[in-house]
């Protein structure tokens, strides 16, 4: 039984062994997840805590460019979430609060205040410039950029 298939069943067991045999804990399925990735889309508390324990990387991205973080959050596992948080970088952290947000505190995750609309706005550029530069376009970016220029440019007394 490999790691993904241990996840996938949810056999905690089957995973601590396996890490404690040696498997890699970071393999990469044909779309790019890691154990970890799935195990977070899963909601798997326990199994999200055995690979983060066994070396499992939480900053990896799949082929859309989603991290483990990600993942628990757009599933809305708020607690899955809470334990990846700490280990995320600043733009996984803002998308993981957008998509928990529901008026609630979600375990522990720093709330934010109410954001204005053109601030919603930027994310929105900033996700799509995100995703285009992945896939290899440039020009969303380079809106992005001019959109960030003209923002600060306004902001100048």
């Amino acid at each position: 039984m490999s790691l993904f298939e241990a996840v996938a069943a949810g056999d905690l067991g089957r995973v601590e062994e396996l890490l404690a045999g040696g498997a890699d804990a970071n393999p990469f399925d044909a779309e790019g997840r890691t154990p970890l990735m799935v195990a977070a889309e899963n909601g798997s508390e326990a199994l999200v805590r055995a690979l983060l324990a066994g070396g499992a990387d939480p900053i990896l991205t799949d082929r859309m460019g989603e991290s483990a973080l990600t993942k628990a959050a757009a599933h809305g596992h708020g607690r899955v979430a809470a334990l990846l948080y700490p280990h995320a970088s600043e733009d996984d952290q803002a998308m993981a609060r957008t998509l928990l947000k529901v008026g609630t505190d979600f375990f522990n995750l720093p709330r934010t205040q109410p954001e204005p609309p053109d601030d919603f706005r930027r994310k929105l550029a900033s996700a799509g410039a995100y995703i285009a530069g992945k896939l290899g376009d440039s020009s969303p970016t380079e809106r992005l950029e001019r959109l960030r220029r003209a923002e600060k440019n306004s902001k100048k007394p």
